[in-house]
């Protein structure tokens, strides 16, 4: 998740087409000449890409500024590794030692997985891992293996509010579930436990679009639809999503993210000025557990169709289920073009140019 300041920088909402072939090896040249390692930046270039194809650009090429400052500033360490702390049978705790955070959680996931192949169930803990990207990611590495997966994040900043409550006390903290499914149609769902995520945030702001009702408070505890009022000073707070309900979830995530992986609390992490630091729980779990897989499937494709056939309310064409909308958007753009925000893409032209890497893609 990316400070205030970053998400208001963006410029306008035009969306220049470009080959995501071609955006792939230009990002994966800026991380790499940048001080990334060239093995992580193949990685790390992938997954923001393909958080731009599935439609999630706060989680997209935006980001790769705001890492390679975090590597000049020392938040992300690329002069350490993560190691394993703690390793059982079924279960590890991974100390990132700030590295790369999609690095590290890939690594936990992995970890997580095998230990569900031989054992049953897979849990992993990360603590001070940088940015570790959308945890869809991680969910779909466990599907992909025929596992059911679990994830959830304390992200270490402060932006959102608890149900009665009007100063921060969590991030916008996410949780995911990948459910595995024939034909690659797995069911992931991820969200923000904030009422908006950031990255949705983000396009409403540079959309100049009003943020919705219920989303967040001015410095002074007041509903706002204003992002400069809720910018203040004084700074204002992200509502949770789902009034109470939806704050016991956000409190869940601090817990099972933070506390259980000895993260510690997201407050002493921006009260020292850090930022980002994430703590993330990870699970995978073995469907033969409790049913032969195919059973299983068998299963969730009579569920998929029973969903589908249902009547949808006027104006609605279909039922979509979670992870379904992204996998339409990535199709459509691999074969249109990736759109990519005008204000972001500028950032990385002059990025590249100051960092000397030629072969810009051209807009299609």
């Amino acid at each position: 998740m990316g400070p205030l300041s970053e998400i208001i920088s963006l410029k306008d909402c035009s969306v220049p087409r470009l080959d995501h072939n071609e955006l792939l090896s230009f990002s994966e040249q800026l991380l790499s000449t940048g001080g990334m390692p060239q093995a992580d930046s193949k990685l790390v270039a992938e997954l923001l890409v393909k958080a731009e194809l599935r439609g999630y650009p706060g989680h997209g090429v935006t980001r790769i500024p705001q890492y390679l400052s975090f590597i000049q500033n020392g938040t992300i360490n690329i002069r350490e590794n993560p190691k394993v702390l703690r390793d059982g049978k079924t279960t590890a705790v991974i100390d990132g030692n700030h590295y790369i955070g999609q690095v590290v959680a890939r690594m936990g996931m992995g970890l997580a997985i095998a230990k569900a192949k031989e054992h049953g169930v897979g849990v992993v803990s990360l603590r001070r891992a940088s940015h570790t990207g959308r945890l869809a990611d991680y969910m779909e590495m466990a599907t992909e293996a025929g596992l059911i997966g679990m994830g959830a994040v304390s992200v270490g900043s402060g932006t959102t509010t608890l149900y009665g409550g009007m100063e921060r006390i969590v991030g916008t903290n996410p949780m995911a579930f990948g459910i595995p499914a024939r034909n690659g149609r797995h069911i992931i769902l991820d969200f923000a436990t904030a009422s908006m995520s950031m990255g949705e945030i983000q396009k409403q702001v540079a959309r100049k679009e009003t943020i919705p009702d219920g989303v967040m408070l001015d410095g002074r505890g007041n509903p706002t639809n204003d992002f400069k009022a809720f910018r203040g000073p004084p700074r204002g707070v992200f509502l949770p999503f789902g009034g109470y309900k939806g704050s016991g979830v956000a409190l869940i995530t601090e817990i099972l993210g933070g506390l259980l992986s000895g993260n510690g609390l997201a407050k002493n992490w921006w009260e020292k000025g850090g930022h980002g630091i994430n703590g993330v729980f990870l699970q995978a779990i073995a469907v033969e557990e409790f049913q032969p897989l195919d059973e299983f499937l068998d299963r969730i494709d009579e569920l998929v169709s029973f969903v589908k056939s249902r009547k949808t309310a006027p104006g609605v064409k279909e039922i979509l289920l979670p992870g379904e909308q992204g996998r339409k958007n990535e199709a459509r753009q691999i074969k249109e073009g990736v759109e990519v925000d005008e204000g972001a893409w500028t950032e990385l032209k002059k990025l590249a140019t100051t960092l000397g890497v030629g072969n810009i893609p051209k807009a299609l």
